[in-house]
């Protein structure tokens, strides 16, 4: 079977676009767009029934490109212009403008048609009636570079114009009209590749723990209840898209993209995540039942006896603790579709939050259905009661991830590296201990391990061993995103990680100082006590010889934004002013005046492409 060649193109754009999004647990990517437009015409005092040619011209920064208003739809979100009916003009002909580049486009590979430096768009219109009028463009758009795109974009820009006259008399010839090129194409487009982060959702860290909490409530209902076993799944799958819909329409509308930024950060959701596991394990651990209290489920069913409202009120209830206990993870996805409905495209959102999330659910769905199959088989009770206590004790591992992230932006100083891999390792060995047999949980007797469970056991001793290295110092490689870094906390100074250079910390001015004194340049790493893609970066990109080699050549200052405090909204405000992005990681060279050289967003794992952009700055000068 041969897929058609648009979407082919579809696939391509959508992996694409989810490759330039950061898959971990990393803060929103709430991103400004670069480009500038402004809206001009002939004169601010025109007649009545007289084509006039407005210009709508776009200032576009070094490094970034348009998609031209002839672009194929297939790919990339071409540039397009259209008139609200309510602003009283229309259009006299079809909008032209200067003949784009063409050229292999490493995003899509593809060839496109793009604008660099500026563009200016001809449209050509007309309006009927004299009096105070505004003139008004929808200006449909996509901003990239050779390395990453950001969202679809509609600016909407206006002029007042004082038209005089009444309407020519006799007809009035329209030459054509200012259809938006492929606006439907660029709406399918963005939905699947909301459908895409949806998928790629599944595999952050946040989501796995919510695996075993499914099984287990959908496994403990009421055996009378079994013949209700879709429709439960239905509901709980419903629930995990109201949730995850209305809460990011919500955070999108009320919060701007500062605000959005630290969503992921906030201590106290870190915090109120790590009770949330905490307590999922103990009830995977056979202590009590999580349920809603007996007089809520009274009420709930004298109002609802007939519906079953008591059991759908928990159903909504535990749908509604996934999207809470999953949001920290999946924020850098919801991010890309939010900033959206920030920047008041609120249809072409809440059409993706949708999408995303119930691709999202499905799993889940299909996980609330799984255990109505299991109760079917041959004793399936007692290894999934085993199952049950080991990932309660993952769930507690999962927990003291988030409990760090709390206790970096709260600089508390207690759960560190080593606290943290200690802690694995002894879970780790417990995981193995008790899969092996050598203990048991509660009433349950001691067995001989099936060929199965020495292999769960091998592999937990495995994993301790590895975490044991880490324990002397040794780089744990792609571990390193879920850790906090080596050196610990620090706030202001110089930090010098193990075998690392040495970096300023919370201190531009001083950077730029030290830049004057010893004419080099500055690289700055805008960076976050919660970000794990900055700590794979920090922790496996830097280090490489030639990485390191190239900015040891450089003056070096790190710059938290996702801190508790002054210093850090202020550091977040200077990358949204001075750079256009709130973004984490995000790395730039500049001079010791602050003039850019270079700027470089997200996590690559190639360091030539790393090595490429560190080439902008070197030695002295």
């Amino acid at each position: 079977m041969t897929l058609p060649a648009s979407m082919l193109r579809g696939l391509q754009w959508g992996s694409r676009l989810l490759a330039m999004i950061a898959i971990e647990a990393t803060p929103l990517h709430a991103q400004v767009h670069p480009v500038t437009w402004v809206i001009s015409a002939p004169s601010t005092a025109l007649a009545a029934g007289i084509p006039f040619t407005a210009q709508a011209h776009a200032t576009i920064p070094q490094g970034w490109h348009l998609y031209s208003i002839s672009e194929p739809p297939g790919g990339p979100i071409g540039t397009s212009v259209e008139l609200p009916a309510e602003s009283g003009f229309i259009a006299a002909g079809p909008v032209t403008a200067r003949a784009p580049d063409v050229a292999e486009d490493p995003n899509f590979n593809l060839k496109t048609e793009t604008y660099t430096d500026s563009v200016t768009l001809n449209v050509p219109v007309i309006t009927r009636s004299g009096g105070k009028r505004t003139l008004a463009f929808d200006i449909t758009y996509q901003a990239c570079t050779d390395r990453f795109c950001l969202p679809p974009r509609i600016d909407s820009l206006t002029l007042a114009i004082a038209v005089s006259g009444p309407a020519a008399s006799g007809p009035v010839a329209i030459a054509g009209t200012t259809a938006s090129t492929g606006g439907g194409a660029s709406l399918l487009l963005f939905l699947w590749a909301a459908a895409v982060m949806g998928a790629l959702s599944l595999l952050t860290p946040c989501v796995f723990p919510m695996i075993p909490i499914t099984v287990s409530f959908f496994s403990n209902r009421d055996g009378t209840r079994k013949t209700a076993t879709g429709r439960n799944a239905l509901i709980y799958g419903a629930s995990i898209v109201a949730t995850f819909t209305a809460a990011g329409m919500a955070i999108a509308l009320l919060a701007d993209a500062s605000g959005l930024n630290r969503v992921a950060a906030n201590p106290w959701l870190n915090l109120a995540v790590t009770a949330i596991f905490i307590a999922f394990a103990f009830n995977l651990f056979g202590l009590y039942q999580i349920r809603l209290p007996a007089s809520w489920l009274t009420r709930l069913d004298a109002a609802t006896r007939r519906t079953g409202g008591s059991e759908t009120a928990g159903l909504v209830l535990t749908g509604f603790t996934f999207t809470l206990t999953s949001f920290t993870c999946t924020v850098p996805f919801l991010g890309t579709l939010l900033v959206m409905a920030a920047q008041g495209n609120w249809r072409w959102s809440l059409a993706g939050l949708l999408v995303y999330s119930s691709v999202f659910a499905l799993p889940f769905f299909l996980l609330a259905l799984l255990p109505g199959a299991l109760g079917k088989l041959p004793r399936s009770g007692a290894w999934l009661g085993r199952l049950k206590v080991v990932l309660g004790l993952l769930e507690l591992g999962f927990a003291l991830k988030f409990l760090s992230n709390a206790d970096m932006v709260l600089r508390w100083g207690v759960f560190n590296r080593t606290v943290v891999l200690a802690v694995w390792l002894v879970i780790a060995v417990a995981i193995a201990a008790y899969v092996a047999g050598v203990t048991h949980w509660r009433s349950a007797p001691r067995r001989l391990p099936s060929a199965p469970a020495l292999v769960g056991t091998a592999v937990m001793l495995a994993a301790a061993l590895y975490l044991a290295r880490g324990l002397t110092g040794a780089r744990m490689g792609e571990l390193e995103s879920f850790l906090p870094p080596p050196e610990g906390i620090v706030t202001h100074g110089t930090t010098a990680p193990r075998d690392d250079l040495p970096w300023l910390v919370n201190d531009y001015k001083a950077a730029l100082d030290q830049a004057r004194r010893e004419h080099k340049d500055v690289i700055v790493d805008f960076t976050g006590y919660t970000c794990t893609n900055c700590r794979w970066m920090e922790a496996n990109m830097f280090p490489r010889d030639t990485i390191k080699a190239r900015l040891s050549q450089m003056v070096r200052v790190r710059l938290y934004t996702d801190g508790d405090g002054d210093i850090y909204r202020a550091q977040q405000k200077m990358e949204l002013e001075q750079f256009g992005t709130v973004a984490l990681p995000y790395y730039a060279i500049v001079d010791s005046t602050g003039a850019v050289r270079a700027q470089f967003l997200g996590m690559t794992r190639d360091t030539g492409e790393f090595l490429t952009f560190l080439a902008a700055g070197g030695a002295a000068r």
